[in-house]
């Protein structure tokens, strides 16, 4: 190798490493192991196959080095078949292999010499205990969360199904779509703040303390994994990481439709004479409850081209006991209307597609956007509706590119790029569409000395709150039979855009 040649590789290789700390975790998973011979011996050069249908190239494949290791890496969730093959001996199939998302399973194999060509197929439990990572994680997949009576499909439904998570109050559903703060409030084993990422990219703002702006539609999501353990040197923050791994088609139409419903009318309580006497007239009830997805998917050339596309209608409205809405709002005083109860009410709308496409044995390309809508009304504790945070999140979207290349069986490349954009305003003007009345500009807030109980108007709006994430991340990854290294970097940037309005008699 000529100097001038060396001095570029030795570059490249110290560009990686400088940037290896910021190098975010993908949550690959793999299939690793040892050959050996029925004696006992290693077995060089055997050729290791991983087949399964969530594969778009259909097979995987590595070949065992000198000691009989073999690892297989950047394969997706989903069933698997495992086969090992070398002149001079029976071809093994092991099949059924299951594999989730951030685990690499160990399958080892014990070939026998044979003359003929046979195979020997095995059919056995997969392996439960991932020995090749040290990280601690543990995996939701999207049937637990559609089997389980979580109460919400959202964030807070995924913090219940965790051991030692915690992620805020989910009373009657009314937090289960609304998770803005939940990256504050979800702690696991003590340890406090959670950073979410979607396909290893993160998409919290990164204003605020990183509130999340774009909810993930959950028709879109695989799986659900939640690193319980200590940081590893790929991730690119610390505290609590959950990372959403998406479906993408494949090569059978699939639809899979899943709605959830309820009411006041499914719904008791312990509302007695007793508790009247006492001055209590009313409890909290579920008005309505649902959450509905719709989604499609399948080949648009089998083997080449995938697509699935995702809808999600969701709402929640629930009503807030001993709170009223103001008959004499505009006026210094407040004047409870007691026919009308105040309550929380919230819906979102989300229309998402995916499109994986091989366009080459080793190049394969994901596109990904997710558009929505939300609005959440009624935050407030201890205010009238008029005084209350009414949230309108449009846009709120996500927008991604990926792209995976393993170059050869030792040697993986990975780029993205990620647009999260989060838009959100509370004003004056959707308080008229939803109260039927205008709270003016010169209306402003009061609050009462004694109870702490505000009204009239909010003390602020925002006319504009614009908190955009921008990010771009590569890694390049070489992994033989018993050692890898794996470098890259991760950069991000963020969008800052806000017109705050404090409410005074002198607008």
């Amino acid at each position: 190798m000529s100097g001038s040649r060396m001095a570029r590789v030795s570059l490249v290789v110290v560009t990686l490493l400088l940037f290896a700390d910021r190098a975010n975790a993908q949550q690959a998973s793999g299939i690793a192991g040892v050959v050996r011979d029925t004696s006992g011996a290693v077995l060089p050069g055997v050729s290791v196959e991983a087949s399964s249908p969530a594969l778009i190239e259909k097979v995987r494949a590595a070949v065992t080095d000198g000691e009989g290791r073999y690892n297989i890496t950047d394969l997706r969730p989903g069933t698997y078949q495992v086969t090992f093959s070398l002149p001079g001996f029976n071809t093994l199939r092991r099949e059924g292999v299951q594999i989730p998302a951030g685990f690499t399973a160990t399958v080892n194999a014990d070939l026998q010499v044979g003359a003929l060509e046979e195979t020997v197929t095995v059919t056995g439990a997969s392996p439960l205990v991932d020995t090749q990572n040290v990280r601690q994680q543990t995996i939701v997949t999207d049937e637990l969360i559609s089997a389980l009576p979580s109460g919400s499909k959202g964030y807070m439904g995924i913090a219940r199904l965790i051991p030692g998570m915690s992620g805020g109050v989910d009373s009657g559903g009314s937090a289960g779509i609304y998770a803005a703060n939940f990256v504050h409030a979800a702690t696991l084993h003590g340890k406090s703040g959670a950073k979410m990422s979607y396909d290893g990219m993160q998409i919290a703002n990164l204003a605020i303390g990183g509130n999340l702006g774009y909810l993930v539609n959950p028709a879109t999501v695989e799986e659900t994994t939640v690193e319980s353990g200590g940081v590893s040197a790929e991730s690119n923050a610390t505290g609590v990481m959950m990372n959403l791994v998406p479906k993408e088609g494949g090569n059978t139409y699939k639809l899979n439709v899943d709605g959830t419903f309820t009411n006041d009318s499914f719904q008791g309580n312990n509302l007695n004479q007793r508790f009247r006497d006492r001055g209590l007239t009313t409890t909290k009830r579920v008005l309505n409850l649902y959450d509905n997805t719709v989604s499609f998917g399948g080949p648009i050339k089998r083997d080449k081209m995938w697509l699935l596309v995702a809808s999600r209608l969701s709402g929640t409205r629930t009503d807030k006991p001993g709170i009223y809405f103001n008959k004499t709002q505009g006026t210094p005083v407040y004047t409870p209307d007691l026919d009308r109860i105040a309550y929380n009410k919230e819906w979102l709308k989300s229309q998402a597609g995916r499109v994986t496409w091989q366009a080459s044995p080793k190049h394969k390309i994901n596109a990904f956007a997710d558009i929505q809508s939300y609005q959440v009304r009624g935050q407030g504790n201890n205010a009238a509706p008029e005084s209350e945070a009414t949230w309108s999140f449009w846009p709120a979207s996500l927008y991604q590119v990926t792209w995976n290349s393993p170059m050869t069986s030792k040697f993986l490349l990975e780029a993205g790029v990620g647009f999260s954009q989060n838009g959100f305003t509370y004003t004056r003007e959707q308080a008229t569409d939803i109260f039927g009345f205008a709270v003016k500009p010169t209306d402003i807030a009061i609050t009462e000395a004694a109870t702490g109980f505000t009204y009239n108007a909010k003390t602020n709006y925002y006319d504009k709150n614009q908190q955009d994430r921008f990010l771009e991340r590569f890694s390049a990854s070489y992994v033989t039979g018993s050692h890898a290294i794996k470098a890259g970097f991760q950069l991000e940037q963020h969008v800052f855009n806000q017109d705050y309005v404090v409410m005074s008699p002198l607008m």
